[in-house]
């Protein structure tokens, strides 16, 4: 099943993935406004590929979670810093 999910992307990789609500958009918005160099975005998962990605970012690979969640999402997008257009993160 397909989910929408928000998330932190920093210099270093994954930083913060979780399914999209109100209360993990404000954290979206909370790790951008106060990180140095980091983008919110959005991107549409499915179950198999979400758990993959924060299997990778658990066990220390933010990076490679975030190559993965780039190959494997349905659709992405950026939402914070507001200025940015659509593009992949990494």
């Amino acid at each position: 099943m397909l989910k929408a999910y928000v998330g932190v992307a920093s210099q270093y990789g994954l930083a913060v993935l979780q399914p999209e609500r109100d209360d993990t958009l404000c954290l979206v918005e909370r790790c951008v406004r106060t990180g140095g160099w980091h983008v919110g975005f959005w991107a549409v998962l499915g179950d198999a590929e979400a758990d993959s990605v924060q299997t990778l970012f658990r066990n220390g690979y933010p990076r490679e979670a975030l190559l993965m969640l780039d190959r494997c999402a349905k659709d992405m997008g950026c939402i914070l810093p507001s200025d940015q257009q659509h593009s992949t993160l990494h």
